[in-house]
């Protein structure tokens, strides 16, 4: 699939076009609409003038997907801001290419990209908003606080916009894939044949939710899960010195003390269970370690459909362990007649639960079911 794309954005680079746009002075607009359900591709080049942001739209019609190719000095910052919120609000990616430059208005059209492309060898600069006044460049509040709040809306942090309007009007601060992760911003970096998704090299931020949801993981998830604290503090360590790489201990240390905040605020809301099979559903999709290797009981003595089909499925083993994890505790914390209610409870709850066979799609959502009916029972730990 990576391949086949690079193959058609090489294609869109030598000039094949189905429809090109262009005015005097102006950005040129060029468009290759692809067959199936690749992206469409549409390169902007030249200076941004005004007026472009409306050609923008009329050049990307009703394309639901398209990848933005970019090779401009900047120019006009509303008609970009406008460019980079449509290109937002359509999910559009963007895209610079080696040796090619994308500067001023230009880079807050890329930063806009729901998924941003660019190469070690591209030129992406930043500098703050700029007008001129009696024959001098002078820096622009009221412009300066319109990007900031464009950047504010696409989720950046303040240290990202800060760097983003520190250059004067005649200095640029150029973004490197690695300075990008500093800042919290994804990248997707494409180096000839080589190709880093943000998964392969996260940012700092990334690492600072790891090391906030590793050690939850490890100090209030281990009840349900039977996660290992220290298997937990091993990750969230392992995070912790990736980053000193990135940032200095100052940011990173706000950075996780911030993630925390917000990990203890979700954790409030949704309550423990909730939020120990949310953190670890992310963790699995992410391809990242959860400490949970198995379901509640031994697969190797699997002899139903069911506990074949739970035992294959991984996405199920989370749930599997959290659900015994509740039945032993309330058992083991309970009267003589509670006890036996809750066991035929429970003995009920399989058979229902063993009419799935091995229907992995009915299997989650009876254990859905039962956790969001559990969810209310904090176990202590």
């Amino acid at each position: 699939m990576q391949v086949i794309l690079t193959a058609i954005y090489l294609l869109v680079l030598s000039g094949f076009a189905t429809l090109h746009l262009t005015s005097a002075f102006a950005a040129e607009f060029d468009k290759i609409d692809l067959p199936g359900d690749y992206p469409d591709f549409v390169t902007l080049k030249g200076e941004i003038k005004l007026g472009d942001s409306e050609r923008f739209i009329e050049v990307i019609g009703d394309s639901s997907k398209v990848t933005v190719i970019l090779e401009s000095p900047g120019g006009i910052v509303k008609d970009a801001l406008e460019i980079g919120a449509e290109i937002r609000l359509r999910n559009y990616a963007t895209m610079v290419s080696a040796d090619t430059g994308c500067y001023s208005a230009c880079a807050l059209i890329w930063v806009a990209g729901a998924r941003r492309y660019m190469d070690p060898n591209s030129e992406i600069g930043f500098h703050a908003v700029y007008h001129e006044e009696n024959g001098e460049l002078r820096e622009s509040g009221m412009g300066n606080a319109e990007v900031g709040a464009f950047l504010t809306h696409l989720g950046l942090r303040i240290e990202a916009i800060r760097y983003f309007t520190l250059a004067g009007p005649k200095d640029l601060l150029l973004l490197s894939p690695d300075k990008a992760r500093s800042l919290g911003i994804d990248v997707f970096e494409q180096s000839g044949s080589d190709f880093i998704t943000p998964q392969q090299a996260p940012t700092v931020d990334e690492y600072a939710s790891r090391f906030s949801l590793y050690l939850i993981l490890g100090q209030r998830c281990s009840r349900y899960f039977g996660t290992n604290l220290e298997f937990a503090k091993r990750h969230a360590i392992r995070a912790a010195e990736t980053a000193a790489g990135m940032v200095s201990n100052e940011s990173w240390i706000e950075l996780w003390m911030r993630e925390g905040e917000v990990n203890k605020r979700r954790l409030q809301e949704m309550g423990s269970l909730a939020f120990c099979l949310d953190l670890e559903s992310r963790f699995r999709l992410a391809g990242l370690d959860t400490g949970i290797y198995g379901p509640s009981f031994d697969c190797r003595k699997a002899a139903t459909q069911t506990e074949i089909a739970i035992c294959r499925t991984p996405s199920l083993w989370a749930p599997d362990n959290a659900n015994a994890a509740i039945y032993f505790w309330m058992m083991n914390n309970v009267d003589v007649a509670t006890k036996k209610r809750i066991r035929g409870v429970q003995r009920d709850w399989l058979q229902y639960r063993n009419t799935c066979g091995g229907n992995d799609a009915c299997l989650i959502e009876v254990y859905g079911t039962r956790l969001r009916e559990l969810g209310e029972i904090e176990l202590p730990g």
